[in-house]
Parts: structure tokens; sequence; C-alpha cells
């Protein structure tokens, strides 16, 4: 999980104990092992779609469909002590499903709706990041900003990994040399 991230998996059972229970108890304690599993990881989700998405209000939905869609399949999580890393990929693929219909919907629409990223992330950050695509943004965010593997980018977006890393390479290059020309230009100015 990403630095940062509001998990407390001390303050209970382990996620593959709540897993396991939450597929094969009892109803009530099957809803109650995934409401553990809910209050232990929505603010991480939350946080990291809303970072994704800029809007809190779109963050809440996509992570409430990640829950929903979570629990639906549970039954299909192999390994249970890897709750944590495929819930994030659940809540990722719910973020690029919605901004693919986004772009889908704002390319045929008539007065060109609003734009998916609504809400600045932090002055210096968005400055940056600006210097780069949207979707070299996107990956940078989910490498620096949540820690996914290139592998899970990958594996989410279907693309090759290596096609990843070379986004992700251009993009730190490009702002690299951004911050190399401003250092020059204080030094000088």
């Amino acid at each position: 999980m990403a630095a940062g991230a509001e998990v407390n998996a001390a303050a209970g059972p382990a996620d593959a104990e709540l897993v396991r229970i939450a597929r094969e108890g009892v109803l009530a304690a099957r809803h109650e092992a995934f409401a553990l599993l809910v209050t232990r990881y929505e603010g991480f989700v939350r946080g990291m779609l809303l970072r994704l998405c800029r809007n809190p209000a779109e963050a809440d939905d996509l992570a409430q469909e990640a829950f929903i869609t979570a629990w639906t399949r549970l039954d299909t999580l192999e390994a249970p002590e890897r709750f944590a890393g495929w819930l994030k990929q659940l809540a990722y693929r719910q973020f690029l499903h919605r901004y693919r219909r986004r772009k889908v919907e704002e390319k045929h629409a008539p007065d060109g709706d609003e734009a998916v990223f609504q809400q600045p992330i932090d002055d210096d950050l968005e400055r940056l990041l600006a210097l780069c695509s949207a979707e070299e943004q996107e990956l940078m965010i989910l490498v620096y900003g949540f820690e996914f593997t290139y592998a899970e980018i990958a594996s989410a977006r279907g693309m090759a990994v290596g096609s990843v890393k070379s986004l992700v390479h251009r993009a730190k290059a490009r702002i690299r040399q951004h911050l190399e020309e401003d250092e020059e230009e204080k030094s000088h100015g």
C-alpha cells in the first residue's frame, strides 16, 4: 500500500481471515467481516480515486462501486492475503472504465461538457504534471502516489509493461529537464 495510507491491519483480524469469513461464514458474519475490510480500506481507496479523478463526489461513487465489485467478486480472489492489492486494482479499473466512458460521452456531446479532471492537486505538483500528457500524469500518480507496479498498471490498462515504463520514464525526464532549467535560470538570474 502507498505511504500514508490510512490502513490499520493491526486493529483486528488479518485481511485473509476476514476474506475467509466473508466468503464462508453465515450471512451476518460475512457482512460484518466485509464491513471491517471496507472500514480498513475505504480511506485509502477514496484517496487514490480522488487523486485520479480530482472530484470528491465522483471519487465517492467510484469507491462505492469498487467495494460493491469486491463484494460480488470476492470468491474470485485467489490469494486472500493479497486483498489490499486486489482491491486497489478493482478501484483503478472502476476509474478507467468511467474515464473511458466519459471520454466517449465528451467526444459525442454537442456542447462539450466539463472535463473529467476538475480540481487541482497541489500547486507545485500540478505545475510539474502539466508538463506531461494526461496519460503520463495518470501513470505518474499511480506509480509514485499509490505505489502501483508497472505490471499492475499494464495489466489493468491492457498495455505492455515496457510501454508503461517508457511513458513514466519520458514523463520523469521531461520534469527533470524542466527542474534543471528552472534551477539554471535561478542561478543566473
